[in-house]
């Protein structure tokens, strides 16, 4: 085979770059909020995620879908998650699931694509509450201490323990644990 002339490489590497630019111009388009919301189904997660604890991050910016959603830790893992989570929801959006999704089911894989990392970029110190104006109660802290390998190792992660911390489906309303979160919710739907 003969050797490829200078034309050629300039073209490959040129549509290499091309083709670069325009995967990581889709990975930051879908990556926003905005892209997130423009399904009907996710609307119900907004609303949800409007009238939580995490609104707003420590210096009063809304967080957005992918601060939780999306692994910041690691190429791979980004774009397997974006992958999959991409496809559930094409495949909820076009195959009629819709608003009708079963989230009691969905609760348990939905947990598994909160990654913990994401939750250390904000709570980096798990002796102190949420608010940082205090220590944790000594549940948490001996939680923590698992979590941290101090004192056993936990199998769960963050939101296996935090649960309803950004969403509140219906039928978890009713739990003494989400009161004030389910009574804001409840002034924010109509």
């Amino acid at each position: 085979m003969p050797p490829r002339s200078p034309s050629f490489w300039i073209m490959a590497v040129g549509l290499a770059v091309v083709a670069l630019g325009a995967s990581a111009w889709g990975v930051k388009a879908t990556s926003t909020t905005a892209f997130c919301m423009s399904c009907h189904e996710m609307k119900v997660y907004q609303t949800e995620l409007d009238a939580s604890p995490h609104a707003k991050d420590a210096k009063g910016a809304p967080i957005g879908c992918s601060q939780c959603h999306i692994p910041g830790t690691g190429l791979v893992r980004m774009v397997a998650a974006k992958t999959y989570l991409g496809v559930k929801d094409i495949w909820a959006h076009y195959g009629g699931e819709g608003e009708d999704m079963d989230r009691a089911a969905m609760q348990p894989m939905a947990r598994r694509f909160v990654d913990d990392a994401n939750c250390r970029a904000c709570h980096q110190d798990l002796t102190r509450n949420a608010k940082n104006d205090g220590a944790v109660s000594e549940t948490g802290r001996l939680a923590h201490e698992n979590y941290e390998g101090k004192n056993g190792i936990s199998r769960s992660g963050c939101a296996g323990c935090h649960r309803n911390m950004a969403h509140l489906p219906r039928f978890d309303q009713r739990l003494a644990a989400n009161a004030k979160f389910a009574a804001k919710l409840k002034e924010a739907r109509p």
